[in-house]
C-alpha cells in the first residue's frame, strides 16, 4: 500500500476506533446516571440521524471546500465533540452534542471512503480495499478493547477520544491531498441515477448492513435462546466478524482476478445457505466453521460491492456513490434488529438465522436479475 494511502488509512482507523469506543460508552456513562433503558437507546441511535442528515450534502461541501478539508472538518467536530462530553453530564446537551457527533462521523466515513476509492490504482483496486476495509473492522474491536483497559467512570475516555482524532489529523495532513475536490458542480449528477446504475452494488452492501447489525445485537440472544452459555453466545459474535473482515480481504484479493458479479452471487448464495445451519449446529464445533464462513459471504459481498463502486465512478459521481452506499449500510443497520426481532418473537430465537436466509434469498435473486450492473 503506497505510504499516503498508509497514513490515511491508519487515520481513518483511529478515528473510527474512537466513535465505536463512544457508543459503549455512551450507554456506561447514561447508565450511571440512572437514564431508563428507553433513553439509552435513544440516545444511541441520534449519531445515525445526523449521518443521515449530512449525507445530502457531501458532494456540496466537498465542492467547495474540498475533501481532505472536509474530512479534517468532521475530525475536528468530533473532537470538540468528545472534549463537550467530558466538561458536562448534562443529558440534554449530552443528546445534542451526540446528534452532532453523528455529522461529524457521516463527513469523515464517506469522505475516507470517497479518498481510498478515489486514490488507489486500478489493477490493485480490490486488494487495497480489502486491506482497507479489514482495517477497518479491527477499529470496531480495538474501541471496545480501549474502553475495557481505561475504564469508563469518569471524564478520562472522553478525553481519548479526544486525542485519538486529533492524531487521526495529524496523519491526514501528513498524508497530503492524496484526492482532490469536485471540479463539476454536484447537481450535475443525481443520486437516483447513481443508484439505479449500480442498483445490485448497493443491494448488497445494504443486506450486509442489514446482517452485521443483526450479527452484533441478536446473534446472542439466539445463541443463549438457543440454550448455550452465555460465553459461547458472546464467542459467536467474534467468531462471525472475524470472518467478516478476513473475508473483506479475500474478496479484495479476488475482485481484482474474477468476475465480480459472479463473486456478488457466491456471497450471496453463501449468506441464503450457512446461516440455516447455524441453529442446529450450536452446541456443536461445526458452527465455529458455520459462522466464520457466513461472515467470510458478508465480508466479500460488501468490498465487491464497494470495489466495483470505485471502478465505475468518479469525481461526484463517485462522492454520491459513496454516500450512498453509507446510508444504504446504515439504514440496514437501523431496520435489521427490529425486523429480525418480529422473526424471533413469532418463529423462536432460530427466527434470527431463517429471517437473514429469506432476506438474502431476495436480494441475491434481485442481484442477479441486476446482471448489466
Amino acid at each position: 500500500m503506497p505510504y499516503r494511502l498508509l497514513l490515511a488509512t491508519a487515520a481513518s482507523f483511529f478515528s473510527a476506533g474512537s466513535f465505536w469506543m463512544f457508543l459503549p460508552l455512551l450507554s456506561f456513562s447514561l447508565r450511571a446516571q440512572g437514564a431508563s433503558d428507553a433513553l439509552v437507546g435513544l440516545m444511541s441511535g441520534l449519531p445515525w440521524v445526523g449521518l443521515l442528515a449530512v449525507s445530502t450534502f457531501i458532494p456540496h461541501i466537498i465542492h467547495r471546500i474540498g475533501l481532505q478539508r472536509m474530512v479534517l472538518a468532521g475530525l475536528a467536530l468530533a473532537a470538540v465533540t468528545y472534549l463537550g462530553f467530558s466538561a458536562t453530564h448534562i443529558i440534554a446537551i449530552w443528546a445534542a452534542l451526540t446528534l452532532v457527533l453523528g455529522v461529524s462521523l457521516g463527513l469523515r466515513w464517506a469522505g475516507m471512503d470517497i479518498w481510498i476509492n478515489g486514490s488507489v490504482p486500478e489493477h490493485l483496486r480490490g486488494r487495497l480495499i480489502g486491506a482497507y476495509e479489514l482495517i477497518l473492522s479491527g477499529s470496531m474491536a480495538a474501541g471496545p478493547g480501549a474502553l475495557a483497559l481505561i475504564g469508563h467512570h469518569g471524564p478520562e475516555a472522553f478525553l481519548l477520544a479526544a486525542a485519538v482524532v486529533l492524531g487521526a489529523m495529524a496523519l491526514l495532513l501528513a498524508a497530503g491531498r492524496e484526492a482532490g475536490g469536485i471540479a463539476e458542480p454536484p447537481g450535475t449528477v443525481r443520486a437516483a441515477t447513481v443508484l439505479r446504475a449500480e442498483l445490485a452494488s448497493f443491494i448488497g452492501i445494504g443486506i450486509v448492513g442489514l446482517t452485521e447489525a443483526c450479527n452484533l445485537s441478536l446473534l446472542p440472544v439466539m445463541g443463549l435462546g438457543l440454550g448455550i452459555s452465555v460465553h459461547r453466545a458472546a464467542l459467536l459474535v467474534v467468531v462471525c466478524q472475524t470472518g467478516v473482515a478476513t473475508g473483506a480481504f479475500l474478496a479484495g484479493i479476488l475482485a481484482d482476478k474474477l468476475n465480480r458479479f459472479a463473486l456478488k452471487l457466491a456471497c450471496g448464495t453463501a449468506m441464503i445457505l450457512l446461516p440455516l445451519a447455524v441453529p442446529a449446529s450450536t452446541h456443536g464445533g461445526a458452527v465455529w466453521v458455520t459462522l466464520a464462513l457466513w461472515g467470510v459471504a458478508q465480508g466479500g459481498l460488501f468490498t465487491v460491492g464497494m470495489v466495483k463502486l470505485g471502478t465505475r465512478f468518479s469525481g461526484t459521481a463517485l462522492a454520491r456513490a459513496m454516500s450512498l452506499a453509507m446510508v444504504v449500510y446504515t439504514l440496514g443497520g437501523i431496520a435489521g434488529p427490529p425486523l429480525l426481532g418480529g422473526a424471533m418473537a413469532l418463529l423462536g430465537s432460530a427466527g434470527l438465522a431463517y429471517g437473514l436466509a429469506a432476506l438474502a434469498a431476495v436480494s441475491t435473486v434481485m442481484i442477479a436479475l441486476r446482471r448489466k450492473d
